[in-house]
């Protein structure tokens, strides 16, 4: 949709410049895009973030998270600008007297980006859950426990059922861990306090994983892993590739693939 607005913009701007439209207030109609390709930006570029609590699927949050927190104060300055530019232009339209159709295309524009708006204000109640663990430092560091308190070595021979159930029992822990984090001031609810938290805490593992592979640490690296395939079981986390190559050369589940280099792991 962004991107055929943008071809009816440059179209109707070259049949302006042409002189194809001579009416009064004539300018309006390529301006008539304008508003709706920064809302739609608004839109695209900042309903990013509202994923990450999406409670279907666990998506991996980066840690640290600044320049999400960034692209959402972007999205809502580009948002709103599309919709009081569109507020600005209809006001135009009825003082300089434009033709009909023009003024009702743009009060139908700005219509539908009212009704879009309650969807695009989760942007909002992001970035204010993101200021509020911030403001009683909730999210730091030491926040989560360390991946090695749920690890021991005779973890790596479960298999099958007893691997299954060792997982869920884990995962359970970890959403212990992110209950232990919800906040009543937060303006999300509770339960996607807890999906945020736990993407937070996949993006850690995510991180920790990379660092103790560059440094040959296999131990940490086993306990992250087995931490994010309790998130993959139980609540649908996808792996990024390299994360799932790593995983299966430590488990020895397949040989790394001959495309990328191989990881580096220190054999235990």
């Amino acid at each position: 949709m962004l991107l055929a607005v943008a071809a009816l913009f440059g179209g109707t701007l070259f049949e302006y410049y042409r002189g194809g439209i001579n009416e009064t207030g004539g300018w309006l109609w390529p301006m008539l895009f304008v508003p709706l390709i920064l809302y739609l930006l608004g839109i695209v570029y900042g309903d990013v973030p509202a994923r990450y609590y999406d409670l279907k699927v666990l998506k991996p949050f980066p840690v640290p998270f600044a320049r999400q927190f960034d692209r959402c104060v972007l999205a809502i300055i580009v948002l709103f600008t599309g919709l009081f530019l569109n507020i600005v232009l209809l006001s135009i339209t009825l003082i300089v007297g434009a033709k009909l159709l023009l003024t009702v295309f743009y009060l139908l524009y700005m219509v539908l980006m009212l009704a879009e708006l309650p969807n695009s204000l989760r942007i909002f109640r992001f970035i204010q859950h993101v200021n509020t663990v911030q403001y009683v430092s909730a999210i730091h560091p030491n926040t989560f426990k360390k991946a090695l308190s749920y690890y021991s070595p005779e973890q790596d021979k479960l298999c099958g059922e007893e691997l299954k159930r060792h997982l869920g029992t884990l995962y359970k822990s970890l959403a212990a861990e992110a209950e232990e984090l919800v906040l009543e001031a937060s303006p999300l609810s509770k339960e996607q306090q807890i999906a945020l938290n736990l993407a937070v805490r996949a993006g850690e593992a995510i991180r920790r994983c990379r660092i103790a592979n560059k440094d040959k640490e296999c131990d940490r690296l086993r306990a992250n892993i087995f931490l994010l395939e309790a998130l993959e079981s139980n609540a649908g986390l996808v792996l990024p590739k390299d994360i799932r190559q790593l995983r299966n050369q430590v488990k020895g589940l397949e040989p790394p693939e001959t495309s990328e280099e191989p990881p580096q792991v220190k054999q235990a």
